[in-house]
């Protein structure tokens, strides 16, 4: 299924269980924005900006809608969401709002970040509404780096810790690929907005993580193999040793950054 599948998809469901007048935009960011969309690797990843906030009725109808739209997608994308009023667009807030994750919906618990604004400002694409790039939410650099730097340190690094778990393994016992993707990709897209203020997708990353740290430029090919669908990408347990200490020179390469 492409990413086109997927949001018309949504968006038919979407109109299907709110007012018209209630939605006043509705933007694909995520993967598909950045470019990188992957059938059987990517979730569709949705910004709706509402009028107002939901009531509890709103709630339970949205919530309905995403557990049809799980409970349907055989082997299709997940359809997850973020939903907010025009005065949170861009803005630096600790309002929680509703959300849909693995195309689990939760009524409130998600805050936005200067991420999610750098891509809708940059690369969003517009199902409904104004045209995303003059909704002029794009961050304030210095937040877009502060959040980044936060985010390696407090998320990141504590991978670390998974180090002992793998190193007590045989070196050759199998482990889960989805490991290794993640974690030679996630952590060098981070660097790089810091470093040059773009956000990179998970490809991009794999290949900009290999030309910052070549020793491990092996397991940032395999990362972005199983990116792009390869199958036949596996990872070893002292693979899955190395990758983490990729993560962790990443997080001390960050540190150094002015």
């Amino acid at each position: 299924m492409a990413y086109e599948q997927a949001a018309d998809r949504y968006l038919k469901a979407l109109e299907a269980t709110l007012a018209p007048d209630m939605v006043r935009g509705v933007y694909v960011v995520g993967s598909a924005a950045l470019g990188s969309w992957r059938p059987g690797r990517s979730d569709l990843d949705v910004l709706v900006v509402l009028d107002r906030p939901m009531n509890a009725s709103d709630l339970a109808m949205v919530g309905e809608m995403h557990a049809v739209l799980e409970a349907t997608r055989a082997d299709g994308a997940h359809s997850d969401a973020l939903y907010v009023t025009p005065d949170l667009l861009g803005a630096r807030s600790e309002v929680r709002v509703p959300f849909a994750v693995d195309g689990v919906f939760q009524p409130e618990g998600h805050r936005t970040d200067p991420v999610l604004w750098a891509i809708l400002a940059k690369h969003g694409i517009t199902l409904r509404g104004p045209r995303a790039s003059e909704l002029r939410v794009a961050p304030d650099p210095a937040w877009l780096r502060e959040w980044n730097r936060g985010n390696l340190e407090s998320y990141w690094r504590t991978h670390v810790g998974h180090r002992p778990h793998f190193s007590k393994q045989d070196p050759d016992a199998s482990v889960d690929p989805h490991l290794l993707a993640w974690e030679a990709t996630g952590p060098g897209r981070l660097h790089a907005t810091i470093a040059t203020g773009e956000v990179i997708s998970k490809e991009a990353s794999a290949d900009y993580t290999a030309k910052l740290f070549p020793e491990y430029a092996d397991l940032c090919a395999k990362a972005k193999a199983y990116r792009l669908g390869d199958e036949s990408v596996t990872c070893a347990a002292a693979e899955a040793v190395r990758v983490i200490d990729l993560v962790e020179a990443v997080c001390n390469s960050a540190k150094e950054l002015p």
